[in-house]
């Protein structure tokens, strides 16, 4: 992952370019995409290069975790190499590729082939581990696995976009590598964030004992439901901010903000603080009760969570316009917080000073995307929100936000401030469908209208 992760800053900026290119000038975007070949290439050679010299050189075997000095050790390098390899030859390129999905308006598709590719290879190890098979063994049958996918996904991508294959024709190496280096950058931000994610778990181990890291895993397991289901609201809206922004409507910008934050953010916070007494019962069922819950931690990596949801929409959108100095100031924020607070709160609040620093890091990128999106993004092209935009939002957020923080730190007891939270988002709810434009709200009502028939 961390090797996949060199590649991941440069697929990410082609692929952004290639969304806007779309609504702007088709015969960049086959440039752009023909010349992000040449990047590849030296991004994958480097990335050969470290596998290959996990080979050689122990010391780097030992720095990527690999056990040395033991037979299982050829076994683990050998099998990160034959990983690599196939990576090189159809993940990193094809993954761009399959950004052509987005402006193209096939969302869903993309989906089902991201999901195609999880079940692939979620499926290969779980075959590897029943058929008991060496690391090595389970590395060809991974690499195998994801070069099918990828070349069936390939063959798709050709077949629904013909007017953009051959992919490779009128290829400037001089273009790939200017790209490259642009998303230098980006990819940083990909490296600290990685660092940082991993980075909280090795640290635990280092203060708390390899005993601690599963009370910390778990409880982000559960959180991450939420991210994810803020993600998968949040994503299908990238190619219409991205036509937006290229359209120049910004009028049009400002309100959909608004509308996510109605929708998105009162479905995420409604859906966090009603699960949230039930958490413990599924959280026993589902760990045997085999590991205790960590009740402050859950409550400060909830609060991270429904401030992560208040600005995932204007982060998806610097993002996808390619703003990576800001995408990258934020991504340092986080990193420094989650683990210098983590860190440094450990002997007085344990565990939990690490989903205090996750939430201040959080808080910071949030109020930083925040800050950046409404002044160069809203008001510096002549569409202002007005304080009032921001009432329904601060609410929503502020009240359930407010119950984690003193859930998590023992201010109060959840019963009364638990309802006093829903009442808030209950409130800021209806406040915010009342601030919408007559057209936002007549548009939302006909698409909820579909989803009955009767009606």
């Amino acid at each position: 992952m961390m090797l996949r992760a060199l590649d991941g800053g440069f697929v990410t900026y082609v692929g952004n370019k290639l969304n806007y290119l779309y609504h702007q000038n088709t015969d960049a975007l086959r440039e752009h995409l023909a010349s992000a070949a040449a990047g590849i290439v030296v991004i994958g050679g480097l990335q050969l290069l470290i596998a290959g010299g996990t080979l050689i050189f122990d010391p780097l075997a030992a720095v990527l975790g690999m056990p040395v000095y033991h037979n299982e050790g050829v076994a683990a390098q050998l099998g990160l190499f034959v990983l690599v390899i196939s990576w090189v030859l159809t993940g990193s390129y094809l993954g761009i590729v399959h950004r052509l999905l987005i402006p193209a308006g096939m969302m869903y598709q993309a989906a089902w082939w991201a999901m195609t590719f999880q079940v692939a290879q979620f499926a290969s190890i779980m075959a590897a581990a029943v058929m008991r098979l060496s690391m090595l063994q389970t590395s060809l049958l991974f690499a195998v696995v994801q070069i099918i996918v990828y070349v069936a996904s390939a063959l798709y991508v050709g077949r629904v976009l013909p007017g953009f294959y051959p992919w490779l024709r009128g290829a400037n190496v001089r273009m790939g590598l200017e790209d490259l280096g642009h998303s230098l950058m980006l990819t940083s931000s990909n490296v600290i964030q990685q660092s940082a994610t991993n980075g909280v778990v090795i640290m635990i181990a280092a203060l708390a004992g390899p005993i601690a890291v599963p009370l910390f895993t778990t409880v982000r397991t559960v959180t991450n439901l939420w991210t994810s289901v803020t993600t998968v609201l949040t994503a299908p809206l990238l190619p219409e901010v991205v036509r937006i922004h290229v359209k120049g409507e910004v009028h049009k910008l400002a309100a959909i903000n608004q509308a996510f934050w109605v929708l998105v953010g009162s479905a995420v916070n409604w859906g966090a603080l009603f699960f949230y007494p039930l958490i413990p019962f599924l959280y026993g069922q589902w760990t045997a009760h085999a590991v205790v819950l960590n009740k402050p931690l859950l409550a400060l990596m909830l609060a991270s969570v429904v401030v992560t949801n208040a600005g995932a929409l204007m982060a998806l959108h610097l993002n996808g316009i390619n703003s990576l100095r800001i995408v990258f100031a934020t991504s340092v924020a986080r990193a420094v917080l989650a683990l210098g607070a983590g860190a440094w709160g450990f002997r007085f609040l344990g565990l939990s000073s690490f989903g205090l620093g996750i939430l201040a890091g959080e808080f910071a990128a949030t109020l930083m995307t925040a800050h950046y999106f409404v002044k160069h993004e809203l008001a510096g092209k002549g569409a202002p929100l007005s304080s009032q935009s921001f009432g329904p939002v601060t609410l929503s957020t502020g009240s359930a936000l407010l119950f984690f923080v003193g859930s998590g730190l023992g201010w109060w007891s959840n019963r009364w401030s638990w309802l006093a939270a829903l009442t808030g988002v209950a409130a800021a709810s209806v406040w915010g469908w009342k601030t919408l434009g007559h057209e936002s709200r007549t548009r939302l009502t006909s698409m909820a209208t579909r989803w009955f028939p009767l009606s």
